[in-house]
């Protein structure tokens, strides 16, 4: 991996986390902070995001490996996040919220996987 890739993916990254982070706040501003409604829109739309630029992209453009990087791997990256998807299912669980944690959990993984398979499909039509 050259120094040019690691770049890339550092600038990519920078923008997806400051991304996430708005979406996050607003999503918070505007439903609430009771869910974490934040966490998933970034984590769906980031799945989305993948699962059709990834087929869409290499299928209907030559796009260089540093463009490629720098949005799949450092923008999507950073934007989606894992972490923090697991940190508040654990708060939710703490809190005793069984419910809530529940949902979170299951919106989080099959939301975002059949977003993702979707995005991949949308791209195949285009």
């Amino acid at each position: 991996m050259s120094f040019y890739n690691i770049l890339v993916i550092g600038i990519g990254g920078f923008f997806g986390a400051i991304s996430r982070f708005v979406i996050s706040r607003q999503m918070a501003s505007l439903l609430g902070d009771a869910f974490p409604y934040g966490t998933l829109m970034v984590n769906a739309a980031g799945s989305f995001l993948l699962g059709f630029l990834t087929r869409y992209l290499l299928a209907h453009f030559v796009v260089s490996e540093l463009v490629r990087v720098s949005l799949l791997i450092g923008f999507l990256g950073a934007f989606t996040t894992f972490s923090t998807f697991s940190y508040e299912s654990i708060v939710l669980l703490q809190e005793g919220d069984f419910v809530k944690a529940g949902i979170n959990i299951l919106s989080n993984v099959v939301l975002c996987l059949i977003l993702c398979f979707a995005g991949f499909q949308l791209s195949k039509s285009l």
